[in-house]
């Protein structure tokens, strides 16, 4: 019986250490990251990784849907909206260990690549940071 609470408990402790993988959270969850990341996000605040400024952004439409297949749905209404884009599709994967992402997608002749490292990936929230420091926080649209 000691050896059975023993393994549970050991169990339980390295679930909640692994499920604590990124910076900002979730410290535990039962949900798969792909089922977290799963879902269309609507960006909400930006953070300048230069000077630290904090921008709150206004909900425009804009939007990035991470779909199961590995498929993505894009839309930045600042950067498509004037060349009559609804939203364009694309691919996306996570890094071996899960720790960033990986998309892209084609405006027009135009085509995008980008890989974030995650700092948040709740079920409602995701956090995504780019190599020069700058993040995007989005919630669940």
């Amino acid at each position: 019986m000691k050896t059975l609470k023993f393994t549970l408990l050991s169990i339980l402790i390295l679930s909640i250490y692994s499920c604590g993988k990124y910076e900002e959270g979730p410290g535990f969850t039962l949900l798969s990251k792909s089922a977290r990341m799963c879902q269309k996000w609507r960006p909400i605040q930006s953070v300048d990784g230069s000077t630290g400024v904090i921008t709150n952004i206004d909900s425009d439409g804009s939007y990035i849907e991470f779909v199961k297949d590995g498929s993505i749905q894009y839309y930045n209404k600042d950067q498509m909206s004037f060349l009559g884009i609804d939203a364009v599709a694309g691919t996306w994967e996570f890094s071996d260990d899960k720790m960033q992402v990986s998309y892209s997608y084609d405006v027009l002749t135009l085509n995008t690549i980008k890989l974030e490292t995650i700092k948040k990936l709740k079920i409602n929230s995701l956090g995504l940071e780019d190599n020069n420091g700058n993040k995007i926080y989005y919630e669940y649209y």
